[in-house]
């Protein structure tokens, strides 16, 4: 009996044992689901909130339990649900969502909208069913979702689209049900930007960088600057065509420099940093700041307050850094307004020539969480200024051999506006760097006491650079030529082509074609960093003609009399001596 009894609590155990393993393995292979979410910007984060769990039979009919977490919101919305929980709450959380997102999801947004704020304001109550995803580039795939229904929120995100079809509410939240691995979302949402361009030259007058450098901007920009886009605006009126993503200038000109963005959805914050800061490398002078607005409404420079903005500039780092002061108060309900930032700068002496660009890069920093203060920054974006540059080679023919000459002197005109001719009053103002190189001078420099633009003079080898020049037409005149060698007749017509990549926008080469006495030669076309056109210029001589009434030809005639007396006296000498 012993022994029966033994077994029996054996076979028992065992049958238990098995039991247990089986409803383990079952547990264990409970049905996850998988998400694929498109769209998607690499390195960010994806929050899911689970508001409903789900079960899926093999029929296909799904069934919602609220998790409990989010009672608090749907006893909120629902009319007499406020003391329910529990089933009777999860029957009417159900039927609430579907009338709210419609039957195809269509409507959705206000909702999706509606509860991501209630969420982000309520973090510690609905941890428990948060889930978080690191972010790839395109498309992000989640697996091991439990069944259920979503929010999925890119964290920090923005949506500034136009509400497609007749939404009226857009959202930075999607909703989807995840019950296999065939969920998808095609996220609408994105990440604050900035689109930096060069404009035509604006009217008005803004804030100096001396102002921001010794802090006493505020208050000194109370002037509206004209519209560009009014009609009655004759001085600088410009459309989207006329804005550029490069642009070529001289030395000393003036860029005007347009940054762009969006009012951001601020969905569950209460407070917002959005501030541009804007990169000027070595060759670039910040000027003025001279405008900022949202939308159609003009910010004032102030340190705090509604619609105003706030001004610094690093000098070491050259940043300038426009930050729009009480952004959540001032701006929560303009989602999609565009941001407008106008200033200018000089191209200076310091500016890299040719091939090599000027560039100048902005970034829009904003806030990327509403549970925190932190920040998040977008991808800069960058302008290329250009300025130009091409090589005078002053020379002779030597046994059909290209020789360089020295002290060869030139002065540069802008063409007219026909382009036809030298335009008298529009002489460039010119350095000598040294060692044979020469800039267009800056609007300071030209405007100094005591200041004379430098003659052009050719080196010892023949050449000399000119360098700082904004492509177009100049004519190249010859003021003197070297010793010995006759000055050209008339100007060299010269003309700097830049050729832009239609696609980019980046500068793929430039040439220098040259025109004189009715010739033209086409300059090679300059793809790297270290060339420069080369325009050549002859200068001939020839023998030197006698003048009449010369030493020479005095010394000639006198021999011409001795040797007519030597002969006379030879024949009178010849005939006495017969006559003896």
């Amino acid at each position: 009996m012993k022994k029966l009894v033994s077994r029996f609590m054996a076979v028992l155990m065992a049958m238990t044992m098995i039991l247990s393993m089986s409803m383990t393995a079952f547990a264990a292979e409970a049905p996850k689901g998988t998400l694929t979410v498109n769209n998607t910007v690499a390195g960010k984060t994806l929050d899911l909130y689970q508001i409903f769990t789900a079960t899926k039979n093999e029929a296909g009919n799904v069934a919602y339990t609220l998790n409990s977490a989010y009672e608090g919101f749907f006893q909120s919305k629902i009319s007499g649900a406020s003391t329910l929980t529990g089933e009777a709450l999860s029957e009417k959380a159900y039927n609430y969502v579907k009338d709210q997102v419609g039957t195809d999801g269509s409507n959705g947004a206000a909702f999706a909208k509606d509860i991501l704020d209630w969420i982000l304001k309520n973090a510690t109550t609905v941890a428990t069913t948060h889930t978080t995803a690191n972010t790839t580039a395109d498309t992000t795939v989640i697996n091991n979702l439990d069944y259920g229904y979503y929010v999925v929120y890119p964290l920090g995100a923005t949506d500034t689209s136009t509400a497609p079809g007749n939404e009226k509410v857009k959202s930075v939240a999607s909703l989807v049900s995840v019950t296999g691995i065939d969920a998808t979302v095609n996220m609408k949402s994105n990440y604050p930007t900035v689109d930096k361009k060069i404009i035509p030259a604006q009217s008005g007058s803004g804030i100096t960088i001396g102002a921001i450098v010794n802090g006493n901007w505020e208050g000194n920009h109370q002037m509206e600057l004209d519209d560009e886009n009014e009609s009655e605006d004759t001085i600088a009126p410009h459309g989207a065509t006329d804005e550029k993503k490069v642009g070529d200038f001289g030395i000393g000109d003036t860029v005007t420099y347009q940054l762009t963005s969006k009012v951001p959805d601020m969905t569950g914050y209460n407070s917002y940093t959005f501030k541009f800061s804007d990169t000027l490398s070595k060759g670039l002078d910040l000027k003025e700041v001279l405008s900022v607005k949202v939308g159609n409404t003009t910010l004032t420079a102030k340190s705090t307050g509604a619609n105003t903005y706030a001004l610094a500039y690093d000098k070491s780092n050259r940043t300038l850094t426009v930050t729009l002061n009480d952004f959540y108060n001032s701006y929560k309900n303009r989602t999609g307004d565009t941001i407008t930032v106008v200033y200018t700068a000089t191209l200076n002496r310091d500016a890299v020539i040719g091939m090599n660009p000027n560039t100048n890069k902005a970034v829009v920093e904003y806030s990327n969480n509403p549970k925190s203060d932190g920040t998040g920054k977008s991808e800069p974006s960058i302008v290329d200024v250009h300025t130009f540059d091409f090589t005078i080679f002053k020379y002779y023919l030597k046994d059909e051999t290209q020789t360089g000459l020295a002290n060869a002197e030139f002065e540069l005109y802008k063409a007219n506006e026909a382009g036809d001719a030298a335009d008298t009053n529009a002489k460039i103002n010119i350095v000598d760097e040294g060692n044979g190189v020469y800039r267009q001078a800056t609007a300071d420099e030209a405007k100094a006491t005591g200041f004379t633009s430098a003659k052009i003079v050719s080196d010892a080898d023949g050449k000399v650079l000119v360098k700082g020049l904004d492509a177009g037409t100049y004519y190249l005149r010859e003021t003197k030529a070297p010793e010995g060698y006759n000055k050209l007749l008339s100007d060299i017509k010269v003309e700097i082509k830049p050729v832009y990549d239609e696609t980019t926008g980046k500068l793929t080469s430039y040439s220098v074609d040259y025109t004189y006495n009715g010739k033209t030669t086409n300059g090679a076309a300059i793809t790297n960093k270290t060339d420069s056109p080369e325009v050549a210029v002859e200068n001939k001589t020839g023998a030197q003609l006698p003048s009449t009434g010369s030493k020479g030809a005095l010394m000639v005639t006198l021999a011409g009399i001795v040797l007519f007396g030597a002969l006379t006296a030879s024949k009178a000498f010849g005939k006495k001596k017969a006559n003896n």
